[in-house]
């Protein structure tokens, strides 16, 4: 039996091909599975769904930081193990919490995250350029140096803005 994942991409691919879409919207997608009673919620285990929740208030929390004119992550997670082996993720605050081999790790756990992502997007690009022959290939360019750039020009852009509404 498939599990829920392998259920809704079953799902998606049959209601993608029942529209004749070329992409779609997940809240439409849903409004058609649920209409049709193909997709609904299982019991739910009301400690875990608070724990998401939680956990994403913690991953959303930003600072500034006036001097660097910067936005940062006001909580940094790690992830530890407990005596089982078992992974759990644990949150520290970015300005008050943590050790230095905790800060340390979050960091490196971070890079590996963004390096598996751009891995997969290299990888989609590539299938994508051979799949789709006679179209331009994908460009995947690996350097983000510019968008760094970009994107610390308009946090600080955005902060003179408030600063200016505040006055």
């Amino acid at each position: 039996m498939a599990d829920y994942g392998e259920q809704v991409n079953n799902l998606w691919d049959q209601w993608i091909k029942d529209t004749g879409q070329a992409s779609g919207d997940p809240g439409e997608f849903i409004e058609w599975a649920v209409a049709r009673r193909l997709l609904a919620l299982g019991p739910q285990d009301v400690k875990q769904l608070l724990r998401k929740r939680v956990t994403q208030a913690l991953r959303s929390a930003r600072r500034y930081d006036a001097d660097g004119g910067f936005h940062y992550r006001a909580k940094q997670s790690v992830t530890l193990f407990d005596v089982a082996g078992i992974p759990i993720k644990h949150y520290f605050d970015t300005d008050r919490g943590g050790s230095p081999a905790l800060r340390q790790r979050a960091v490196r756990e971070r890079r590996d995250a963004i390096a598996n992502d751009v891995y997969l997007a290299v990888c989609d690009a590539e299938h994508m350029t051979t799949t789709f022959v006679g179209e331009p290939p994908l460009n995947f360019p690996a350097d983000f140096n510019d968008d760094v750039a970009e994107k610390r020009a308009l946090d600080a852009a955005a902060s003179d803005r408030e600063e200016e509404d505040a006055a």
